[in-house]
């Protein structure tokens, strides 16, 4: 039997660990988180119920790596495009940003089903659970942020101060709360967004405040504008 090597068995691994994410996603939105079992996934996926914990702890586990896998690919795409751009220039602020709010927006409307399952388990989900998908989704989705001001501020074109995390967790506040009231929790007596405007409004909004010039007080920074930059 031919050897397999460590870069086909990794290309093994993560492509059998895909085909059951896809099967859980798949019946945990047919069944519920609650109803659905390990069993149902396995057959789900055409694979033994005990080969799943090889990939997974429990159901659990399985429920937090499925918003990983569905943003993984735009994070990464958008990480990818900073990076190659950054050996030269990149784009103008507003430019950058609108792009990855695009992204952020369309990652989520286009697998809305997938963070409506997430939601819907919330209440059921232990300490320990919780703690995982922040590490899992959001940290890992605001990391490329925090990366991008970083730079950004090493360049001289945001001002020296600003904390990173601070921004990346501000900017996107500005977006992600519209979509899942729109998209996910369906709320109707809620507009539906124009994200187009939406984009545009809130990327001015982060980069110019909404202050005119002339309101700007010279008076002492308050305690939140010092958190702010600390």
């Amino acid at each position: 039997m031919p050897k397999i090597s460590p870069r086909a068995r990794r290309a093994l691994t993560e492509e059998r660990r895909k085909q059951i994410l896809d099967a859980a996603t798949k019946v945990f939105a047919a069944k519920g988180f609650e109803r659905a079992t390990i069993a149902d996934v396995a057959r789900a996926a055409g694979v033994a119920e005990g080969s799943i914990y090889n990939y997974f702890k429990s159901k659990a586990d399985l429920l937090v790596s499925i918003p990983r896998q569905v943003i993984q690919s735009p994070v990464e795409s958008a990480s990818a495009q900073m990076n190659a751009l950054a050996a030269n220039a990149l784009p103008p602020p507003e430019q950058m940003l609108t792009m990855i709010a695009r992204n952020m927006i369309a990652a989520i409307r286009q697998n809305a089903h997938v963070f409506r399952i997430l939601i819907s388990a919330l209440p059921t989900m232990t300490q320990s659970t919780r703690e995982k998908y922040t590490r899992q989704v959001v940290l890992y989705a605001v990391g490329m942020m925090e990366t991008y001001f970083q730079k950004q501020i090493e360049r001289g074109v945001f001002r020296k101060g600003l904390h990173p995390p601070t921004l990346a967790r501000a900017f996107v506040g500005m977006f992600v709360p519209f979509v899942i009231f729109s998209e996910i929790l369906r709320v109707e007596s809620l507009p539906k967004p124009d994200y187009e405007q939406l984009i545009a409004a809130n990327v001015s909004i982060f980069l110019r405040g909404a202050l005119a010039a002339q309101s700007i007080s010279s008076r002492p920074a308050t305690r939140a504008q010092k958190i702010a930059i600390e």
